[in-house]
């Protein structure tokens, strides 16, 4: 089942199939593009996570306000990113032909 919020984000599924459930598939196919846009999000989580810690045992306020802006640019990237994935996500459903062709997504 799909949320019943409507929006242009991927979808959210409310459950998962049982394996005993017919479906086309049990595996999630992930393209090359997407790939190498969800290492980058890891990539930026892990940093983030360390800049957290350095937050939390960082006492001067400098330190902590020069933290807190990485921390502000790491968001900013993963916002991109973000946005990035749904659009490699929707390249990947219209060249599959199960979403009609949008104007606003390069295909190639």
């Amino acid at each position: 089942m799909v949320s019943e919020k409507v929006s242009s984000h991927l979808p959210i599924f409310d459950n998962q199939p049982d394996d005993d459930d017919a479906s086309c598939s049990s595996k999630v196919y992930v393209s090359n593009e997407e790939a190498v846009i969800l290492a980058g999000m890891r990539e930026l989580r892990e940093q983030a996570v360390e800049l957290r810690r350095q937050l939390k045992d960082a006492d001067d306020p400098d330190e902590r306000r020069r933290i807190e802006t990485e921390l502000a640019e790491l968001r900013a990237q993963r916002s991109d990113l973000a946005i990035r994935r749904e659009q490699a996500f929707r390249r990947k459903m219209i060249m599959l032909g199960h979403l009609p062709p949008d104007e606003q997504i390069r295909l190639f």
